[in-house]
């Protein structure tokens, strides 16, 4: 985390579109209340200056049938 070593980055498996549906998953294994999120471009020595602009946060926990998105306590999607 904030290091540029080789240009290397996560990046979805195609390339993203307009329309971008990429995700990375993270199995905690067990439930966690998560406080804060953090995330980082790809500077690639100044060659690939890319980041994500926008992004939400979804949860799952046992007995949920589906993902939900996480809203703040104003209601807001974050």
């Amino acid at each position: 985390v904030r290091t540029d070593r080789n240009g290397g980055a996560w990046c979805p498996l195609k390339q993203a579109t307009t329309e971008p549906e990429e995700w990375i998953q993270i199995d905690l294994k067990t439930v966690h209340m998560i406080t804060a999120t953090g995330t980082q471009g790809r500077f690639g020595n100044g060659v690939g200056i890319e980041y994500a602009e926008a992004y939400m946060l979804e949860y799952w926990r046992p007995r949920l049938s589906k993902w939900i998105r996480y809203h703040n306590s104003k209601g807001e999607e974050f």
